[in-house]
């Protein structure tokens, strides 16, 4: 499979249906959202670009953006025709809350909750920059042929859909930077807001400083929580993160995320360890 270009897409939204509280959408997959794990399930950064989407589409009474989204994965999210429903489960002119559901058929396969806080220019000297972190860099200026990881039989699609670049630690528990951004759509026909484009990489992050061997061992991150300081400016989007492993089979990663300009926001993961 060659690399996507801006013309090809996630998904294609093939129904809308608005409710009262809410909405709901029928999605159909590209093979462009297929991931590692399984030949028929996504990968984690699409279902996640896929959730940001469904929130970002949902109307406020005065602007508002994404401040922190959490995404729980039950189950693998397969290839086939979806269902999203979105409702707002905490209304305001402040503060909204909301909830967005994946369904396979009848079945739940992933639950995400949302905060969308009001937006002010009125504020701008209140902005107070994060230090920059060491290590971190520029976003790259070339992207070297991607390097398989051990134990991964093919590049999966949705990384194909990306640039990627990403860190190499020594060991578990060091930290790493990776730098990605999306090449594609993430719905056909639509423009990607930079929020939806920051969710659909955030996912990297669970991979991020996890050395292990790939042929004997999985890492599945069931969830991704990510916290939004800012919305990106830049289409590349880079991870500084650390995993670490503890001895009971449960890993976590974490990230602090960049654009050019510097620190937008901080994402976490929890990993599924697993022989393989």
């Amino acid at each position: 499979m060659q690399k996507a270009g801006i013309d090809d897409a996630l998904f294609e939204r093939t129904r809308t249906e608005t409710h009262d509280d809410g909405e709901t959408l029928e999605i159909t997959c590209t093979p462009w959202a297929g991931g590692p794990w399984n030949p028929d399930h996504q990968h984690g950064g699409a279902v996640s670009a896929l959730v940001a989407y469904a929130i970002d589409r949902m109307p406020s009474p005065v602007p508002m953006r994404i401040a922190r989204f959490s995404v729980d994965m039950f189950r693998g999210v397969p290839l086939t025709p979806l269902r999203v429903e979105t409702r707002l489960s905490r209304g305001g002119r402040r503060i909204q809350g909301l909830e967005t559901t994946i369904y396979d058929g009848d079945t739940p396969v992933t639950r995400a909750t949302a905060l969308r806080v009001r937006t002010t220019d009125d504020l701008a000297e209140l902005e107070a920059k994060l230090a920059d972190e060491p290590d971190v860099g520029a976003p790259p200026t070339t992207v070297p042929e991607f390097e398989m990881r051990s134990g991964l039989a093919q590049i999966p699609p949705f990384v194909q859909a990306c640039d990627l670049v990403p860190g190499r630690a020594a060991v578990c528990g060091e930290p790493s930077m990776t730098w990605a951004r999306l090449r594609c759509r993430v719905v056909a026909g639509e423009e990607t807001s930079p929020v939806v484009r920051l969710a659909a990489v955030a996912d990297f992050a669970s991979g991020t400083g996890n050395v292990m061997d790939y042929t004997k061992y999985s890492a599945i991150n069931p969830d991704l929580s990510t916290h939004v300081l800012r919305a990106p400016r830049s289409d590349w989007i880079g991870l500084r993160g650390v995993t670490t492993r503890a001895p009971d089979g449960i890993g976590q990663s974490s990230a602090s995320i960049h654009d050019a300009e510097g620190q937008i926001g901080r994402v976490y993961a929890t990993l599924l360890l697993g022989r393989r």
